[in-house]
Parts: structure tokens; C-alpha cells; sequence
């Protein structure tokens, strides 16, 4: 089970025993669990455990707490560590014990709950539904139902977008929409540069001239670090707003520095794409691992004719630069000096030398003679492409595999004629030696411009809410958008239906492979990428060494995050 699941069933569990600890008087308050509670939930947060705080978060007298942790200590179930030379100050933390246990006890509760609303509760069955998503609801969801009370038709509620899928399909379908929200509805779409351009336009215009953008998942740390985008936690409070229907990486994703931003609404994952015919006739497993891309990318490259192993996004600037940072990833390592949580990393709160750059690595050099390796067995355009020529090549046949976005598979999905159709496996990024397999998470969130006064707010939030709920997510599914952040979304049959990549990413998040820190929304994400897009490209034509490129590239941000006052 993923962190955010184990955290999941840590909470119910607690909200369980309240009822008979806290608002009855069937039984009494029980410090053992309560203790061990705390310290596993800061430890799946990453957070510090002192023994102040865990004899608090006992709930009985200091020295009936402190007796407890004495107890759990002497079992082994918590380590004492030091925190100062001194030997005076410590640190709590669970136990490998500890860990294993409660894990098999959540195991077994998620089964238990399982059981009850009816799934098979088999060891491969119990992983088909995430703890706290949506799956006791009906499966097949509706069509739309138009809002109880409408926004008003008076009004107009104007959106900022991209050209994606599901933003070409609300802007085809407005007319619809305004008269399912009981509103005027306008789409304004632009391509990915210029609604960035855009958004900080319109924010030095007085920003209110639309009443919700679309906002690109690594733009939300600038975008809210400039305040031009607006938290809603106050929303989602009055609201009682139910995120647990939610992809975790797209909620997630949706944060910056504590507190929340966005309701996802189109989120893409990149995958790599294997075209499993081909794979079939050479006697190739699937890659998942790095070493495997090279072996069928060597193995596939001018098998047939006009055949490449792969097509990579090697374009100068920003695609070089996207591919080197989720690269990096598959590696093991994000771009800046993270804070490390096991297996994942913590973007929920960057500070200081953690925002360092971690370019010029061993990960980072790992990085860089991997895509040098696999250049040679790409496709000959690779070094112009970009997301849509890359897309192409692969669409028409040009390429066994591809690193892709969830959200263009629909350019071979959807096309009964590619050469493409119906062959293709999607995976995870396969990952480098020693490092578990992680996919980045991208696309879009719908925000609220902050200088919005509060009555538009309101009625932006309303608007938004709506756009983002189970059956529109269906809707735009079956419009040609392969892409759903909802877990209540992607169970639905007819969703499952139009393409197994619904349902394989599905999968991959109840794994927790799909993840934000690859791609850490930071204010400083697209000066990083313009370094990269310049250093790596060189590199890759053989105009500078591997050394040079990445010694250049990490005093370049070095220089970039001094001057922000980052550290």
C-alpha cells in the first residue's frame, strides 16, 4: 500500500475509536495506541517525533504517557535516538517491527472493509480499490445533471485554458455547459506558452478579467509565490469539500508550501509506450528497468525499415530539458536536494538546502550517459522533436517505444487507422539501478485568480466544483480525453472501455507510482528547465563533454537560487 493509503487508514482507525472513547463511555482512552498512532502517522508525514509530543498526543497524564513510551521503547517497537552532542535531547521513531506490523494490520482492515461493500478480498483482488476512493458508489455514472441552483444567467463565467483535450472539449461544448451550470460559459483557449504568458498578464492587468485559469501543475509554486492565484482551503472547509475521490498525486500536486490551490481536472502522467507487437516477434519482455529500454531500443532500431528503438524528446530548450528531469527521476534523484520520505520525496515544504541543485551527481552523470546511449538507437529526428513530432513518429509507426503523456495517447487510441492502434503496452518509467519506478504527474488544475473579489470567488468555486465532478471527468473521457483524476471516474466501465491506459494508471496510483517530485513545482522550475534546455542539448550533439554540461548547468541554478536568497 502507498503512504498516503497507510495514512488514510491511520486516520479512520482514530475517528473509530473516538466515537467509543470520546463520545461514549464504552471504553476508555488507550495511550499505547494513541502513541503508536503519532508516531507512525509523522513518520509516514516525515515529520520530527519528539518525546514531548508523543506523550501528548497520549491523551492521559503526563505520567501514565511517559510510562507507555517507556513500555514501547523496552519492546522495540520505538527507537530512542539522540538529537544534540549533548546526549540530553531525542528523537522517537518507529521501529522496523513497528512498521511491518501495522502494516500487516492495515492490510487486513482494508480487506476487512473490502469484504463488507462486497471485493473480493484474494492478496491481488484487495489492491483493485484504494482505501477512502469513491468505489462503493455506482459504478456506471450518469450523464451530467445540470446544477440545483445555477451560477446565474446574469452573470459570466470566463476560463483561461490550454488547447488540451478536455479544454478543446468544454470549449465545443459551452453552449451545453452554460445551460448545465445556469450561467453564461466562455473558454478561452491558447497554446502552453502563451497561456503562462497570460496568466501573469492578466494578474498585472488587475486579474479579472477571467473568473478561473487552468494552471499547469509545475507553474503553482510561482503562480502562488506571486499571488496570483488564490488558496481555497477556506472553501474546501465551508464546503466540507471530500477530496479522497481524487488521484493523490493530482491533489497533491494541486499544493504549494501547506496549502491548496486547484481542483484537478486534466492530469497526465508520462509513461513509456511500448508498441507490444513488435516486442512479441523479437521475444522481448516489456522493459522495467533502464538497462531493458537500451537492450529492445538496440535490439528493435532497423528491424523493419524506417523502424527506430525509440523516439526521444531531445528538442532544444524545454523538451531536452523535461526529458533530463524526469530522467533523473527514474534514477532515483529529483533536480534539487529534496527531502527524502523513504521512497518518495517531501514538496510539501521546501526550505533552504533543499532547494539546492543536484545537477552535477553521481545521478545526475548516470542520467546523462543513459540518454547519450539511447540516442544512438533513436529516432533521427529525436534532436528536433518536441511532445507533438514525438507523438507523431511513434502514431505512425516510426518507433517501438516512446517516453509519452497519458493525455496523447489519444493520437493512436482514438485512431482506428494509426499504425499504432491497439498495439501499444504503457507502462512506468523503468527505473535505474536500485530505485523504484516512478512516473511524473503533469497536467492541469482549475484555480482562482487572486485579485477576484469575494462574490465572484464564489461563484468561480461553484463553477469549478462542477466542472470537476465524476460524471463531467466521464464525459470528457468519452470526448477523446484519456485522462481521469478520479478514482469513482476511472471504475467506470464505459471509461474503462475506451482505452486500457485509463485503467493502468488507475493501477499505478494505488501503487504509488505515479509522483510529484520529479517535476518539484517550485517558483524556480522554468529557470532550471531554460538551463537545461541550452547545457543537455549540447551535450547531446557532442559540442560539450558530459562534465562540462553538468558542471555548467549546476553552478548556472546555483547562481540562480543565491540570488532568490533560497540558501
Amino acid at each position: 500500500m502507498t503512504r498516503d493509503e497507510l495514512i488514510q487508514i491511520l486516520k479512520f482507525v482514530d475517528r473509530t475509536r473516538a466515537i467509543a472513547e470520546d463520545r461514549t463511555t464504552l471504553s476508555i482512552t488507550d495511550p499505547r495506541w494513541n502513541i503508536i498512532s503519532f508516531a507512525m502517522q509523522r513518520h509516514l508525514e516525515g515529520k520530527l517525533i519528539t518525546t514531548s509530543s508523543a506523550a501528548s498526543a497520549a491523551g492521559v497524564p503526563y505520567g501514565t504517557a511517559m510510562r507507555r513510551l517507556t513500555d514501547l521503547i523496552e519492546e522495540g517497537l520505538l527507537l530512542k535516538r539522540p538529537r544534540s552532542r549533548e546526549g540530553k535531547r531525542y528523537s522517537l521513531h518507529p521501529s522496523r517491527r513497528l512498521i511491518s506490523e501495522f502494516e500487516a494490520f492495515a492490510l487486513q482492515l482494508k480487506a476487512m472493509v473490502g469484504q463488507t461493500f462486497g471485493f473480493n478480498t484474494s492478496d491481488k483482488a484487495i489492491e483493485d480499490f484504494y482505501f477512502g476512493g469513491y468505489y462503493m458508489a455506482s459504478r456506471i455514472l450518469s450523464t451530467p445533471a445540470a446544477m440545483r441552483r445555477g451560477v446565474g444567467f446574469d452573470t459570466k463565467i470566463r476560463i483561461l485554458s490550454p488547447v488540451d483535450p478536455t479544454f478543446r472539449t468544454l470549449s465545443e461544448v459551452a453552449p451545453n455547459l452554460s445551460e448545465l451550470c445556469g450561467t453564461n460559459v466562455e473558454v478561452v483557449n491558447l497554446p502552453l506558452g502563451q497561456l503562462h504568458e497570460e496568466i501573469v498578464a492578466h494578474h498585472a492587468r488587475g486579474g479579472k478579467d477571467y473568473d478561473i485559469i487552468a494552471i499547469d501543475l509545475p507553474w503553482i509554486g510561482q503562480l502562488a509565490s506571486a499571488g496570483i492565484i488564490q488558496p481555497i482551503d477556506h472553501i474546501l472547509e465551508e464546503e466540507a469539500f471530500k477530496a479522497s475521490d481524487f488521484h493523490n498525486a493530482a491533489w497533491r500536486g494541486s499544493s504549494w508550501d501547506g496549502q491548496h490551490y486547484g481542483l484537478p481536472i486534466q492530469p497526465t502522467t508520462e509513461l513509456l509506450f511500448c508498441r507490444s507487437d513488435l516486442f512479441a516477434e523479437a521475444g522481448l519482455s516489456i522493459p522495467t528497468t533502464t538497462d531493458d529500454v537500451l537492450l529492445a531500443a538496440r535490439t528493435l532500431h532497423r528491424s523493419r525499415m524506417n523502424l527506430a528503438g525509440i523516439v526521444m524528446n531531445f528538442g532544444r530548450g524545454i523538451p531536452v530539458a523535461h526529458s533530463f528531469v524526469q530522467t533523473m527521476a527514474d534514477f532515483g534523484q529529483p533536480v534539487i536536494n529534496l527531502k527524502s520520505m523513504g521512497t518518495e520525496f517531501d514538496v510539501g515544504r521546501i526550505r533552504g538546502e533543499q532547494f539546492r541543485p543536484m545537477i552535477d551527481s553521481p545521478v545526475g552523470r548516470a542520467t546523462a550517459e543513459f540518454l547519450l546511449e539511447l540516442l544512438a538507437y533513436s529516432h533521427k529526428d529525436s534532436l528536433i522533436c518536441d511532445w507533438d513530432r514525438r507523438i507523431g513518429i511513434f502514431t505512425r509507426g516510426h518507433a517501438a517505444m516512446t517516453y509519452g503523456w497519458s493525455i496523447r495517447a489519444g493520437a493512436f487510441e482514438l485512431d482506428e487507422m494509426a499504425a499504432a492502434h491497439g498495439k501499444v503496452e504503457f507502462v512506468p518509467h523503468p527505473a535505474g539501478p536500485g530505485a523504484p519506478r516512478v512516473s511524473p504527474i503533469g497536467g492541469f488544475s482549475l484555480a482562482i485568480p487572486a485579485n477576484l473579489p469575494p462574490d465572484r470567488t464564489r461563484r468561480a468555486w461553484r463553477a469549478m466544483e462542477y466542472l470537476t465532478r465524476p460524471e463531467l471527468i466521464k464525459w470528457y473521457v468519452q470526448k477523446g480525453n484519456l485522462s481521469s483524476p478520479r478514482f469513482s471516474t476511472s471504475a467506470d466501465p464505459e471509461v474503462l472501455a475506451t482505452s486500457p491506459i485509463i485503467g493502468r494508471i488507475d493501477e499505478m496510483e494505488r501503487r504509488g507510482e505515479i509522483q510529484i517530485w520529479p517535476r518539484p513545482p517550485i517558483p524556480e522550475f522554468n529557470d532550471i528547465l531554460k538551463v537545461l534546455g541550452d547545457r543537455i542539448y549540447m551535450m547531446l550533439q557532442g559540442a560539450v563533454t558530459i562534465d562540462a554540461a553538468l558542471s555548467a548547468a549546476q553552478n548556472e541554478i546555483d547562481a540562480i537560487m543565491r540570488a532568490n536568497g533560497r540558501y
